[in-house]
Order: structure tokens, then sequence, then C-alpha cells
């Protein structure tokens, strides 16, 4: 094959490869948000056993009862954090098949903080954080070394190079998020098995896979939202 053709093919996946990536960052939630919509409309099987009951379950057979249990104002707000499970007021009572999906999934979260899988990433995620405060400093200081030359040109170099590094590892914390979440989902699959049928588990499922979309959504959002192609994302948050 001439070097032309190869040129030609490899310029047009690049541009379908890009393609793909501002679309996940345009629509990936649109998408998870529509399936949430939609499964929010769809009763389990089991229709008597309502989310704050199946948590409760989860709570005595998988934590000892250890995780402390909390409402929260509003109709959205489903989180886990520091051995706490979030139930907004949607989802107290609810026997959705996205309500169940949802939970599972903080769940799936909790099972990772019990065997300690949370820890090593609240530390990554305060160094980005604190990182970002120190990202313009450190680019504003090293380009003025930098051209004020002489001795100081190679501290600006090291400083410019810092701040490049800083947007690596951000990058980085996103990639290590996707993989958190993929694994929380797939932890909320395997307790999700003793409460919904087989098909029930295929629907939360998908809905479980468009949120993590959502994830790789902000990923190339901050890598291509300074093109203006897609919304702006936040990097070191």
């Amino acid at each position: 094959m001439r070097i032309e053709y190869i040129i030609i093919i490899a310029v047009v996946v690049l541009i379908v490869g890009i393609c793909f990536c501002l679309a996940i960052a345009s629509f990936g939630y649109d998408r998870f948000y529509d399936k949430l919509v939609a499964l929010s409309k769809v009763t389990i099987e089991n229709s008597g056993l309502t989310a704050y009951d199946y948590v409760q379950a989860v709570n005595a057979t998988k934590f000892g009862s250890k995780l402390e249990i909390l409402a929260v104002e509003g109709m959205t707000g489903d989180a886990y954090g520091g051995g706490k499970v979030f139930l907004s007021q949607n989802t107290l009572q609810s026997n959705s098949l996205a309500s169940f999906a949802i939970i599972s999934h903080e769940l799936g979260h909790a099972l990772q903080d019990k065997e300690g899988k949370l820890r090593k990433l609240y530390i990554f995620r305060k160094l980005i954080h604190f990182l970002g405060f120190l990202f313009v400093p450190l680019l504003v200081v090293g380009f003025i070394l930098f051209l004020i030359g002489g001795n100081l040109w190679l501290v600006g170099i090291i400083l410019m190079a810092s701040a490049g590094l800083s947007i690596l590892l951000a990058l980085l914390l996103k990639i290590v998020t996707i993989s958190i979440e993929k694994d929380a989902s797939k932890r909320a699959l395997v307790l999700l098995e003793s409460v919904l049928s087989k098909e029930e588990i295929k629907q939360a499922r998908k809905l479980l896979n468009s949120a993590k979309l959502t994830y790789w959504g902000d990923f190339f959002r901050a890598i291509f939202g300074w093109t203006r192609l897609t919304k702006k994302g936040k990097l070191f948050k």
C-alpha cells in the first residue's frame, strides 16, 4: 500500500475518533438522563420492596449494619461517602428500577471503601485539587523566568514542565475515576442479582453503562473544551 493511502486512512481514522469523543463529551449525559427517566417509570417485579428496605438489607448482610443511612432534602442526591449512604426523597420509598440501579452503584462504592480502595483515590483527588491552584502561577512565573533568561531559564522550564505535569496527573485522575466507577457498577449488578430478574438486570446494566459514559464525557471535555467544540470541562476537579 502506498504511503499516501496510509496517511489518508490514518487521518480519516483520527477524524472519526475525534468526532466520536466529541459526541460522548456533548451527548453522554443526555443519553444517561433519558435512560434514567425511562427506568424511573419502571417498577421492579418485587413491587413490595422499596429502595430503603433494600439498602437496609444490604447494610445488614454486607456491612454488619455499620453504614449510616441518611435522608437528604430534594428530589436528587443519592450518594455515598465516609460510611454514609445518602438517599433522596425520590429514592427512599421508591421501587423503580432506576432507583435500585443507582443506589446499588453507591453501595458498590461502599464496598470499595470497606476494602480500602477509595482511600488512595481521595488522597489523589486532594493532590490534584491543590495542583489546580498552582497551575497558573507555575505557568506564568515559569514563562517569565524563561524570558528573563540567564541563569533563570532552566528554572522557568522546570516550572512550566511542572504545570504541564499537573495537567497529565489531572487527566490520570479522571481515568482512575472511570475505573473506580466501572468497578462500582460491576459490584452493583452482583448485589442486584438477589432482588431483580434477569431482564431487569439487563436494563440496569444499560443504565449503569450509560452513566459510565458521563465520566468519559467529563474526560473528553477536559481535553477538547478549549476548542469550543464541546462544553468546557473542569480539569482539576
